[in-house]
């Protein structure tokens, strides 16, 4: 049973998604919340979150600071953005603070249906026209391969991390709870020097990670 958790303060919004997502996948329970408050007390409560969408707007947080607070306090729970507007600012504004997709509310409702289940396979969601948009490459920040100290185990996440495997898939593949690997993915984001899981996949693929 996947777990989504829609943070968004109109009730319209987190009834519709709940809806949704729920008549489209028979093994998935949608949750709501209406700030990132009671998002961060769900949380805090609930281990078996697999995703977050959240609003960039909400009435206790202001910009992007709502994705940075849930991702400082649960660095391992993959947060995607939603948002009335798609402009290219704010959709790297969201990726600059961790998010690991970003789905405009002006998009058809399949489109979240089709998504969803990427971001819980450890893939990151744009949208179509931001992925087209010319936009230039920076290097990576984090730390250099040689430089990354992981524990063997932490290792074994990261290499399942990198193949695209999920929290839930890796805790089966190794034999653990699935809230033993989100503490392990949190450390291992620690230790990239990142808060997006996205990119810490993305920059150990860029330098041919291995747990050899």
């Amino acid at each position: 049973m996947s777990v989504i958790l829609i943070v968004d303060d109109h009730h319209l919004i987190r009834t519709g998604v709940k809806n949704l997502l729920e008549s489209a996948f028979s093994d998935m329970r949608v949750e709501g919340a209406e700030t990132v408050a009671t998002a961060l007390a769900y949380l805090h409560d609930h281990a078996d979150v697999d995703l977050v969408l959240m609003d960039v707007k909400l009435p206790d947080a202001a910009a992007m600071d709502g994705l940075t607070r849930l991702k400082q306090a649960h660095p391992g729970t993959p947060v995607a953005m939603i948002s009335g507007t798609e402009e290219n600012y704010v959709i790297n504004a969201a990726l600059a603070n961790g998010a690991d997709g970003f789905i405009p509310k002006s998009a058809d409702p399949q489109i979240l249906v089709n998504a969803v289940p990427l971001m819980l396979q450890g893939e990151i969601f744009l949208p179509r026209r931001f992925l087209k948009a010319d936009k230039g490459e920076t290097a990576p920040t984090s730390l250099p391969i040689e430089e990354i100290s992981l524990t063997e185990r932490q290792s074994d996440v990261l290499s399942l991390m990198c193949v695209g495997l999920s929290n839930k898939e890796i805790a089966r593949e190794l034999d653990l709870s699935e809230s033993t690997i989100k503490t392990h993915v949190s450390a291992i984001l620690k230790e990239l020097g990142t808060t997006s899981r996205t990119k810490a996949i993305a920059h150990a693929n860029a330098l041919g990670w291995s747990a050899d």
